[in-house]
């Protein structure tokens, strides 16, 4: 008698990446962001120049309902945008 092996297959959780996510700029050299939806995380990312090094500050994570800020140098800084993740 031949017994067949069985498998065993986990589901994962559905899951939604951030949606509606937007940098916005409230003051010199802040970043916000904000996500409208989705799960997961995102972070507000500030790029700002060194010479001719580009390096960035980093918000803290946060859910997609809350807001996450960072700051860069106002006179060198070159932009901003989202991290997301999950």
């Amino acid at each position: 008698m031949a017994l067949g092996a069985g498998t065993l297959a986990a589901v994962a959780p559905a899951s939604a990446a951030p949606v509606g996510c937007r940098p916005t700029y409230p003051y010199s050299g802040a970043v916000t962001t904000y996500c409208s939806g989705g799960t997961g995380e995102h972070r507000a990312v500030c790029l700002y120049r060194d010479g001719q090094t580009v390096l960035k500050n980093f918000g803290a994570w946060v859910p997609t309902t809350a807001s996450s800020c960072t700051w860069c140098p106002p006179a060198s800084m070159i932009g901003g945008n989202v991290e997301t993740r999950g």
